[in-house]
């Protein structure tokens, strides 16, 4: 009888090994989340709002249709660290006035009226790369800076088997003969579910950014 070829066994319990950590991931994102008796304060947000004298421009709907595009918050644990980010992102995305600027890409998403409280500027990134984005005239009463608190409103569900498994598969392929056939593996094949799973947990990600700014009287009346 012809000896088994020890990579392409190795191959194939990789192979298994992958396509149950896949599994994995999807049980326990069904898991869902368990909603909080009280919600528990975690961190503060510096954030972008809009007030009521918005009401008194004729051209609010295009106004909160570029709004609507805006990265509108940074997260961080204290107001100090809030105040970081969202001056990092000053430097990395070119916050003019306080207002987040839109890409070409959130640009071309809008309508004609509201693209024209956009004004184009050309920068280059980290890379040295030519960019172009976009600044908006958004009037100074429209809106206004401020920092807010955040709340955990629900914890995510956990199964202590599922945790156990998938830490027992991460090590298996960890094992000398193993790592590098599931490097390859990653780099052929798997890359597009690799993708595909980044997205599923930005959503989940943002999701959750949302339930953290739901206000306590929302979630206690249960109207989120």
């Amino acid at each position: 009888m012809k000896p088994v070829n020890i990579k392409k066994q190795r191959e194939k319990e990789v192979r298994h090994l992958l396509e149950r950590q896949w599994e994995i991931w999807d049980l326990e994102r069904e898991l869902g989340f368990i909603k909080l008796e009280r919600p528990i304060r975690h961190g503060w947000y510096k954030e972008i709002v809009i007030t009521h004298k918005i009401e008194l421009y004729k051209n609010q709907k295009y106004i909160l249709e570029v709004y609507d595009k805006i990265e509108k918050f940074v997260w961080a644990r204290t107001k100090e660290k809030a105040d970081f980010q969202w001056q990092h992102k000053t430097s990395q995305y070119l916050i003019y006035n306080d207002i987040p600027t839109l890409s070409k890409k959130q640009y071309n998403r809008l309508s004609d009226k509201a693209k024209s409280l956009c004004v184009p500027f050309q920068y280059y990134t980290e890379r040295r790369k030519l960019r172009i984005r976009f600044y908006l005239k958004i009037p100074k009463g429209a809106y206004k800076i401020k920092f807010t608190r955040a709340y955990n409103t629900h914890q995510k569900r956990i199964d202590p088997c599922l945790i156990s498994e998938k830490a027992f598969i991460e090590n298996q392929l960890k094992r000398p003969g193993y790592y590098n056939i599931n490097e390859a593996f990653y780099r052929w094949k798997n890359h597009w579910n690799f993708k595909e799973y980044k997205q599923i947990k930005l959503k989940e990600k943002r999701r959750l950014n949302d339930l953290k700014k739901t206000p306590i009287d929302d979630v206690i009346n249960d109207k989120f």
